[in-house]
């Protein structure tokens, strides 16, 4: 059976429209400052495709430019 959904439920799994998954990966690295901490050279080295690739497995959907979190 599926699942209903109400709004609210769209309201706190809508993260907004992104160009691409990996867009939205970069921006989310910035806004948790998880590479705050490495120094801007060293930060060109890290794969923001694969690591969107690992969000959007299991966390996030993705759908004609907007980003969903999976409740």
């Amino acid at each position: 059976m599926l699942k209903r959904y109400s709004l609210d439920d769209f309201r706190e799994a809508y993260c907004g429209e992104w160009a691409s998954e990996e867009d939205f990966a970069e921006q989310l690295v910035d806004d948790c400052g998880l590479l705050s901490n490495v120094p801007d050279d060293l930060r060109y080295y890290f794969d923001f495709s694969k690591y969107a690739r690992d969000l959007f497995m299991c966390d996030y959907y993705f759908d004609s430019g907007h980003v969903f979190r999976c409740l």
